[in-house]
């Protein structure tokens, strides 16, 4: 045998056969890159094949946030004792009942916004969630890093008026040491949210993508600790007008379920 064109024969065989590899490589690779470009830049035609709007009122640019961990507020009879014209009533799971002795009556200059912030311990940290009209109530969740806590029962605060438009009660729990977790994580684009939705067909033909804001759900929950997760709010209405509301964990792009009010009542 002639040992020197044999060698021969297998050298050119092998360059042949990683010629080959490296170009089927090369191949599936770029075929690769241009699925990831198809997809992205499709979502915006698949919603609109389906008559999915979104609405301009809808664009968020926030690419970053953090995760946020707080504790639970165990309310003192110290500070109890500096609010005026109220008696508290102290309830289980860290709750307490304020009832003002004289009605506030809620105006133009004293709207409810105010009259939290001026009569309720640590009010300018809660903002404004759901006005319910019939049953004269205003639920307010707690802010972190200026967002909401959606539907958190740790972090909540529930005010009614009477018929003469006064302000009467309110229930109300809170979170103390609330700070960053960790460092800043990089956010799914809004348009990916959606995206995750539609996959899973929670965005229905002919509806309209309203509102997009950022908030924090719960991650974990413990009896004195808590960890928040920054998360998409998405509110989508459709055809009939019945107004869908969605939560995608911002970082990791998990729908997330969340009791809402309906599901949870205010905190008793």
């Amino acid at each position: 045998m002639d040992w020197s064109k044999t060698k021969t024969i297998f050298i050119i065989v092998f360059s042949i056969l990683n010629v080959f590899l490296f170009t089927l490589y090369l191949n599936r690779y770029t075929e690769g890159q241009n699925i990831e470009v198809l997809s992205s830049t499709t979502v915006e035609e698949r919603l609109a094949i389906d008559n999915i709007n979104v609405s301009k009122a809808s664009s968020v640019m926030v690419e970053d946030a953090y995760y946020v961990s707080g504790s639970v507020h165990k309310f003192e009879s110290q500070e109890i004792e500096k609010l005026e014209n109220q008696t508290i009533e102290f309830k289980p799971e860290s709750q307490i009942v304020g009832t003002f002795i004289k009605p506030l009556p809620i105006t133009e200059e004293n709207k409810l916004e105010k009259l939290v912030q001026d009569n309720i311990i640590k009010g300018s940290s809660y903002g404004l969630w759901k006005i319910d009209e019939e049953n004269r109530n205003a639920t307010f969740f707690q802010k972190v890093n200026d967002r909401l806590v959606y539907y958190n029962q740790k972090a909540r605060l529930v005010v009614y008026w009477n018929e003469e438009n006064e302000l009467v009660r309110y229930e109300q729990t809170m979170l103390d040491n609330l700070e960053d977790y960790s460092e800043s994580k990089n956010l799914l684009p809004t348009i990916q949210a959606m995206s995750n939705l539609y996959s899973k067909g929670l965005l229905v033909a002919n509806s309209t993508v309203t509102d997009i804001s950022l908030g924090y759900s719960t991650l974990v929950q413990q009896a004195d600790t808590q960890v928040f997760a920054p998360t998409w709010r998405i509110l989508v209405e459709r055809e009939d007008g019945k107004i869908d509301e969605h939560f995608v964990n911002a970082v990791e792009g998990r729908i997330i379920e969340i009791p809402t009010e309906e599901d949870s009542s205010a905190v008793k």
